[in-house]
Order: C-alpha cells, then structure tokens, then sequence
C-alpha cells in the first residue's frame, strides 16, 4: 500500500486497530525536520528511502519521458507509472505533469 486511498473501507478497523501514538519527541523531531524542509522552499518534497527530501519540479521527468511516444494515450501512460513505480503520486497528478511536458516540448 502507498497511500491511504488504497485503504478499502472494510479495513479501516484492522488499521485503527494497529494505530500508536507519537511521543512528544518524535513529534518535536518530525517538526525541526519539516521546518527545515520550509526554509529550503523546494517546488517538491519527494519520500527518498524513507527519507522526506526537497526536490526540483523536474525530479520525476526522466522517469516520465521514457514512457512518451508518439501516439500512446496519455491513460495509458499514467497506467503504466501507477503499476510499475510505487512513488505515492496520484494519477491526477501524472496527468497534469506529462501535459505539461508535452507542451513544453518544441
């Protein structure tokens, strides 16, 4: 599972089942760790290896312009990313990032 809308809604209570709480010190270090993530004002913050990382907008570009050729359905596109990379992003996402790929294109 990468994110909570793969939750289907008949498991919700298995899940709930295993919630823990945060310590304040956790909490205190997720903090320091976000605000620095802010300061850095990145377009992207990207989960590498477990890691919250600040990313350029192009980050995800190579991965995507791999999958472009001429005459294959953007749908078919966001598919294939969906199935193959389990990078969290949601396919409205994809979407508006390959048009926008494809229109910067000269």
């Amino acid at each position: 599972m990468s994110d909570l809308s793969e939750v289907l809604p008949a498991d919700i209570a298995h899940y709930l089942q295993l919630a823990q709480d945060v310590s304040e010190d956790e909490q205190r270090a997720h903090s320091y760790e976000w605000q620095a993530l802010v300061v850095e004002n990145a377009p992207l913050r990207v989960n590498l290896n477990g890691h919250l990382v600040s990313a350029p907008e192009d980050f995800y570009d190579s991965l995507l312009e791999r999958q472009i050729q001429p005459g294959r359905p953007i749908v078919q596109i966001i598919g294939e990313m969906l199935m193959r990379y389990s990078l969290g992003l949601p396919d409205w996402w994809y979407r508006a990032w390959l048009q926008h790929i494809l229109s910067t294109r000269g």
